[in-house]
């Protein structure tokens, strides 16, 4: 399967690029909270406890959104592209 090509969105003129950030930090996060939590559940099943599976979904939840602001997604689309007019502050 390959991945859908993303529509820009009418009048807007970025190329639909807020709404394919928004996805990607959205699959970092749940990506962090699937990945740890399976670690997590893991060290529980081998530990015998059972509170590790919480603390490796939040971490991992937690970890996918540094993730993404270290990619720079969670920036508004004016600081990422210049405001229009040239500035790109």
């Amino acid at each position: 399967m390959g991945a859908m090509p993303v529509k820009p969105s009418a009048g807007n003129g970025n190329g639909g690029q807020e709404y394919q950030g928004g996805n990607t930090l959205l699959t970092y996060i749940i990506g962090g909270i699937i990945a740890w939590g399976l670690i997590g559940w893991g060290l529980d099943y081998l530990l015998n406890t059972r509170w590790l599976f919480i603390v490796g979904a939040v971490l991992g939840a937690g970890g996918g959104y540094y993730l993404a602001r270290k990619h720079n997604l969670t920036r508004s689309a004016r600081r990422r592209h210049g405001d229009g007019r040239g500035n790109n502050n």
